[in-house]
């Protein structure tokens, strides 16, 4: 699988998809955002440092989508006394092999950046919520703090009106 990368624009807020390259352009807004890790995370195949705001904390989950799991869980849940819970039991199950179909992804803690297509002897570790809530507080920020603009500590930041949303 190709590397790939998804992560906000610095710029405009959009999101960004395309290859794990020394840089990337928005669709939306044109910016070009420097990703100066991507050369070392390409050659080494690992996941260790994040291409777009340079934070080490990284962290592990499928990609799937949460919304078609909760869709199918409700829909399950909705048939399921027209079905003797037969459908509930049925949805779930689909739910469960769907998650377990899906790849890895490494995500930031900082800036949610998404990188795809890592070795999965190369990936980080489970989801900390002591990480998390550091990035959240506003205790820790990553080198290049700039870029990351959708990270929670940005989230919180424009929900308390002391910046404006990108």
């Amino acid at each position: 699988m190709a590397r790939t990368i998804t992560f906000a624009c610095p710029s405009c807020g959009a999101a960004v998809e395309g290859p794990l390259a020394p840089s990337a352009t928005c669709a939306a807004c044109r910016a070009t955002t420097a990703l100066p890790e991507a050369d070392h995370l390409g050659r080494t195949g690992g996941s260790d440092v994040c291409p777009v705001c340079g934070s080490t904390d990284l962290y592990q989950q499928r990609d799937f989508n949460r919304r078609v799991g909760i869709a199918l869980a409700a829909v399950g849940l909705l048939t399921g006394p027209f079905t003797h819970w037969i459908s509930t039991v049925a949805f779930i199950a689909l739910d469960a092999v769907l998650y377990l179909l899906v790849p890895v992804v490494a995500v930031c803690y900082a800036c949610e950046a998404q990188q795809r297509g890592v070795e999965k002897a190369r990936l980080p570790g489970k989801f900390d919520i002591a990480i998390h809530d550091v990035y959240r507080f506003g205790k820790r920020f990553p080198p290049r703090r700039e870029t990351a603009v959708a990270g929670p500590r940005a989230r919180l930041l424009v929900s308390e009106g002391k910046v404006s949303p990108p």
